[in-house]
């Protein structure tokens, strides 16, 4: 087959299209800086520059591109930039348009960036295009960079410690989109979760010894709603313990190779 990836140069992408290709497919990116890239399209989501270009001659489109650091007020990307896509796959005649989401979006309150990955399904279920859509947990990469932003300060690491995560690799995930993508639409499919639930108290003392960092661990309550709730586990799917990596032996791996 093949497959229009976006965010195709991320933390998920990127596993997407070596996966497509080791089996075989063709795998094109969508990128605003494609040089360098293997069969990518200079395009821009925010604009919808480049996008027809980058939708012609596919079968399907993996949609992991998202705004994640753009402004808390402005989607440019995940909205916007979806219902161009989609425009454009609608013109083109793509059969299959799959998108990967985050777990627990419809249960949090307060946090802008998941009521923006909400809307962005509904543009999906709503855009005249067969779909899938993939809810998936945090990935280890992203607990790290939560721990970098909870330790700026030198010696010390100031954690929410009941925060409930269930940590998933990434390129397990990617697996998952790969394969879903390749079959027909499939509607919103289960949770795909890490292996074990884990608080994020657990999760940054095993940071820290696994880089050998000799830092305080101090609890940091956030008066949110949303922190209440991460909290209360609502960003997690207990029932769905799909991925076989843990991350303490993502860790392991990380950090003894490193």
């Amino acid at each position: 087959m093949n497959v229009l990836v976006t965010g195709g140069t991320g933390t998920l992408g990127r596993h997407v299209v070596m996966l497509l290709r080791q089996s075989g497919h063709r795998a094109r990116i969508l990128s605003r800086q494609p040089r360098g890239h293997v069969d990518a399209v200079q395009g821009d989501l925010r604009t919808g520059a480049g996008l027809d270009r980058a939708v012609a001659g596919m079968d399907a489109i993996i949609h992991a591109a998202t705004g994640a650091r753009e402004s808390l007020t402005s989607r440019a990307t995940d909205i916007g930039g979806t219902r161009r896509l989609i425009d454009c796959a609608q013109q083109a005649g793509i059969g299959h348009l799959a998108y990967i989401s985050i777990v627990g979006i419809d249960r949090v309150q307060g946090y802008p960036y998941y009521r923006t990955k909400l809307r962005t399904e509904s543009v999906v279920q709503q855009g005249g295009r067969p779909w899938s859509i993939l809810r998936a947990t945090q990935f280890h990469d992203h607990m790290e960079t939560f721990l970098r932003a909870f330790t700026k300060i030198p010696g010390l690491a100031t954690v929410p410690f009941t925060w409930k995560f269930q940590p998933v690799d990434s390129n397990e995930v990617a697996q998952r989109l790969v394969d879903v993508a390749l079959q027909p639409p499939a509607g919103m499919l289960p949770d795909f979760g890490g292996p074990e639930v884990l608080d994020f108290k657990s999760i940054a003392e095993a940071w820290l010894t696994a880089r050998k960092e000799a830092r305080r661990l101090v609890n940091l309550p956030l008066p949110f709603q949303f922190s209440k709730q991460w909290g209360e586990g609502l960003i997690t799917c207990p029932d769905h313990k799909d991925g076989k990596i843990t991350f303490a032996q993502y860790l392991k791996e990380k950090y003894t190779l490193s």
